[in-house]
């Protein structure tokens, strides 16, 4: 049989937005890792080949979205709907040449500055024009004048040209999320998205009737239909149930809710919500904490009923039955590894050996300490624990702690530093039964923590440990009340208490399921979710607290499975989560010495299936969950997925690693021909914040954001006219280098530091203009580096060059020409001694060459003219050997010495033959160069010529 168009045009929605997301998350997973083997933009690049393929092979299902639409307008009204298809072909074609110029540029060896920028404007455009554009999500109206929300060909497009746009974003910059502009745009997409999720889902209808009759039942029936689709899922009636008005109105909100639901996932918009919830989260500013969107997990095996722990920071294990081998199975990932990756599973029990439910324990009772509890077929309670002498890490085979009772339900668990404790019901007797592990991984015999017939058979239990060393046990009698007792182990004859009646359940609103969770400083609380759709919670602080609904009703399902999860952070934060009735997990917390618990928060899209996440307390503040989702009838698989709360707490040398990326990228994007430079001032910007931030965490980072304010961020900003800028930067680098140099007076480096500094501030100064201060910073730099190359003459070099320039060259420009005759007097003395000293350097003698000319004009404004033109004379007869030598290097600083300032001094000084007779050497050599670059030689060749002309016709006749 034919699938309905419905469901056809469903699909094809739903698989682009599938391939999308899947696209967008690889994109994100390697640009997080940080890796650079493959270089970000070849991984991008091929993410964004997938995904172009992926949608070339739905064309066709795109093309039955095409015919849906069109059949939903008169036929006057297709070729609006055939221009709209041709206008959003063209955008996605837009993003593909984006994609190939990317693709260019990264082959080209990223040196093509037009195919760097047309990438990233193509990209730019093609998204824009959707992020902007409303009448691309409209079509006609057949029955109206006014147009109707149809979102589905502009998605399709939308999509697309979103993943590729991030690509490019990220390709060309992989530490974005230090860019500001970068995630502005990035939020616009995100609040686009959401856009359309709403306009989309307001066409989803869910139907509920029925009501009550006056014998205390009621009749219910429901449909839903999605108007942009057509999908209707049929009238379906529920029957009679028992109940009255309220528990009509609570079955009508129930079935709307999962009616809605439902319709999202299969039309499509629960993969847009995830899409929304990645771009929003990468868009936010990493140091804003918050959720991250739900994400897959390569972990390959067939999994059911999960469980997680954790026993150090960043380090999770997961444990979860194998449903087609009845055993149990396990992995682990370290967030802190060199190269985080999830190891390959290990099975921890034998085949054929663990029950379906209920879902294994793990639990963590210190460092390298994981113990898990399941129920066995045979009835028996068994654990097993890590071992890291056996060759899987954990026993060979799990121990059995019930002693020899078989008929055994509601096995719960806790652990506390030092011991785990398994708490049973041993249904024979009605008896709550216990077992300890102690630090040693060692189990006692059972022991029973109630006397008989405590705990009825409709009982449900929970176990946890509201401080180190105590243990509570709650339990659930007859529907109507709640029972504890509780094990101290510091007592000096420790015993479990008399059972207590903790509670009792208000009218009928009895659970199915309680949990409970001990934030380690002797308070408590548990929770049960109500027949309304609330959870519940009593409180334990040295007392219980009366039950208090503490959530709004109509949020959570009622009875087996659906149950609350606990989490407890480092911090003594205490949260619950769970799967609401519109099928998304959703969680309240409450911090410590808050009285009330945060309102409800969904997590992430809704899911096809039902299953109970695993939630793992990670570090302060933060928590990870995974679930299993099962898939459904519209194509997914299982898969395992997670989340986690992201508390923004940096860590100074992740934020150094960052900046060193950042700094990394500053100058690459420098050295790049053609108008990069803001980029790359930007990038410079973004790395000084996050070193700043790093700072703050760790001063010791002092020397290197010192270092970075200098070099590249205030040396790229004094090249790009930014004088103020670069001024504050250097100004803050001398601050801190002048702090560190008080704390570590025997620093070597620091001082030199301190100079270079100087002497990069004297010239942000002096091209403000502020030259009085330029000329300062620059003498003190000279008077710095003197003293230190007293006692390292290693320094020698570098003084010399500063001597002459800037220091020298600025006292001449500022008309202190004996000051600056000195300076380069000194520095002609260096190069003279270096020179015997390395007899064979061509960089050395350059030097000298080079303060000569600069003495030179400086003896010519005293003005000494006589020595001034002798200078320049010599300066160009010892460029002339070098010249010789090496003309590559050499011949074209010598013609222009020659035109300036030796001639010039010669003609004015009276020797003009000495003057005619080098300008024909200047014509020579602009003559020789001029065949090889005539754009750069041949303006100076004329110079030459006229000169040599010039000459000449002053001669004396």
């Amino acid at each position: 049989m034919a699938t309905p168009t419905p469901v056809l045009t469903a699909l094809a929605i739903y698989e682009a937005g599938k391939k999308a997301y899947e696209a967008y998350q690889g994109i994100v997973a390697f640009v997080s890792l940080g890796s650079h083997t493959p270089t970000p933009e070849e991984e991008i690049l091929a993410r964004l080949e997938v995904l172009h393929q992926d949608f070339v092979a739905l064309q066709g299902r795109f093309d039955e979205v095409l015919e849906a639409v069109k059949q939903a307008v008169r036929v006057e009204q297709q070729a609006y709907v055939l221009n709209l298809r041709r206008d959003l072909d063209g955008l996605r074609g837009r993003a593909r040449t984006a994609m190939d110029e990317l693709n260019s540029w990264a082959a080209d060896g990223r040196k093509d500055p037009l195919l760097r920028s047309n990438a990233d404007n193509n990209s730019r455009l093609a998204a824009n024009t959707l992020l902007e554009g409303d009448s691309y999500f409209y079509r006609p109206d057949p029955n109206s004048p006014e147009s109707v929300f149809d979102h589905r060909l502009a998605y399709i497009a939308y999509v697309y040209v979103l993943t590729v746009r991030f690509g490019v974003i990220a390709g060309l910059n992989p530490q974005y999320r230090e860019d500001r502009l970068a995630r502005e745009e990035l939020a616009r997409h995100a609040a686009r998205l959401d856009w359309v999720f709403h306009h989309a889902d307001q066409a989803i209808e869910p139907h509920t009737g029925g009501g009550p009759d006056n014998r205390g039942s009621y009749f219910l029936a429901h449909q839903c239909v999605d108007h942009i689709t057509g999908y209707d899922t049929g009238h379906t009636e529920v029957g009679w149930r028992p109940g009255g008005q309220a528990e009509y109105d609570d079955a009508r909100a129930y079935y709307a809710d999962e009616l809605r639901a439902d319709m999202r996932v299969r039309t499509g918009l629960a993969k847009l919500m995830g899409l929304h919830d990645t771009v929003a989260h990468w868009a936010k500013d990493p140091r804003t904490p918050g959720w991250s969107p739900w994400t897959p997990v390569a972990v390959p095996d067939s999994m059911a009923s999960l469980a997680a722990a954790s026993d150090r920071p960043g380090h999770t294990v997961l444990v979860w039955r194998d449903p087609d081998k009845a055993q149990l199975r396990t992995t682990s990932y370290d967030s802190t590894a060199t190269a985080p990756v999830w190891k390959p599973s290990v099975a921890i029990s034998a085949e054929n050996t663990v029950r379906e439910e209920p879902t294994p324990r793990a639990l963590s009772s210190g460092p390298g300490r994981i113990t898990v509890v399941m129920l066995g077929k045979d009835g028996g309670v068994y654990a097993t624990r890590t071992d890291p002498t056996r060759p899987t890490g954990w026993l060979d085979a799990p121990v059995r702690v019930s002693g020899d009772t078989t008929d055994i339900s509601y096995a719960e668990a806790a652990a506390t530093p030092g011991f785990v404790v398994v708490v049973w019901r041993d249904n024979g007797t009605g008896t709550l039964m216990a077992a300890f592990q102690n630090a040693g991984g060692a189990w006692g015999p059972p022991q029973a923590a109630t006397p008989a017939d405590a705990i009825s058979l409709g009982s449900d239990l929970t176990v946890t440990c509201p401080s180190p060393g105590v243990v509570l046990a709650v339990w659930t009698m007859d529907y109507r009340t709640v029972h504890s007792v509780t094990y101290d182990s510091h007592a000096a004859s420790p015993a479990w208490s008399a059972p207590a009646q903790i509670a009792e359940f208000p009218g009928n609103d009895f659970p199915s399921t309680i949990r409970a969770l001990g934030t380690g400083d002797g308070k408590a609380d548990v929770a049960w979710q109500g027949k309304f759709g609330s959870t519940w919670n009593i409180h334990y602080d040295g007392g219980w607290s009366a039950p208090a609904e503490i959530t709004p009703q109509h949020l959570t399902k009622w009875g087996v499975p659906f149950m609350t999860i606990p989490a407890v952070t480092g911090d003594r934060r205490a949260n619950w989560f769970w799967q609401g009735r519109d099928s998304r997990v959703q969680t309240i917390y409450r911090d410590p010495q808050q009285p009330q618990w945060s309102a409800p928060l969904r997590l992430g899209q809704p899911w096809w299936s039902y299953t109970e996440p695993a939630v793992v307390p990670m570090a302060a503040g933060s928590v990870s969950l995974y679930r299993l989702d099962f898939g459904s009838e519209i194509g997914e698989v299982p898969r395992l997925l997670t989340c986690f709360y992201d508390t923004a707490t940096p860590t100074a040398p992740a934020c150094i690693a960052d900046a060193q990326a950042l700094v990394a990228r500053s100058q690459a994007l420098w050295n790049l021909p053609g108008p990069v430079r803001d980029e790359a001032n930007a990038r410079a910007a973004d790395a000084i914040a996050v070193a700043r931030e790093a700072v703050a965490l760790d001063p010791g980072y002092r020397a290197m954001l010192a270092q970075w304010l200098v070099f590249p961020a205030g040396t790229y900003l004094l090249a790009s006219g930014r004088h103020d800028e670069a001024i504050a930067h250097m100004q803050e680098a001398l601050i801190l280098y002048t702090t560190l140099i008080r704390e570590q007076p025997g620093s070597g480096e620091l001082p030199w530091r301190k100079a270079w500094t100087l002497v990069n501030l004297a010239q942000a100064l002096w091209g403000k203009p502020d030259h009085a201060q330029g000329v300062q910073r620059a003498i003190e730099a000279t008077d710095l580096l003197r003293q230190l190359a007293t006692t390292k003459p290693s320094y020698l070099p570098g003084l010399a060059q500063w001597l002459v320039f800037p220091a020298g060259t600025y006292l001449m420009a500022s008309g202190r020409h004996d000051e600056a005759i000195t300076r380069m007097r000194e520095a002609l003395a260096l190069y003279d001694t270096l020179i015997r000293e390395q007899p064979g350097s061509d960089d050395l003698r350059y030097r000298k060459a080079w303060t000569l000319i600069n003495l030179a004009q400086a003896l010519w404004g005293k003005p000494d003219h006589a020595q001034g033109a002798q200078r320049a004379v010599e300066a160009t007869d010892l460029l002339r050997q070098l010249a010789t030598q090496n003309p590559g290097r050499f011949r074209g600083g010598l013609g222009d010495w020659l035109m300036f300032p030796t001639i010039p001094y010669l003609r004015q000084s009276g020797e003009r033959d000495r003057a005619f007779t080098r300008a024909r050497e200047a014509v020579d050599i602009f003559t020789a160069l001029n065949a090889t670059d005539p754009a750069v030689y041949g303006p100076k060749l004329a110079a030459a010529k006229k000169l040599v002309a010039d000459i000449e016709a002053a001669r004396p006749r």
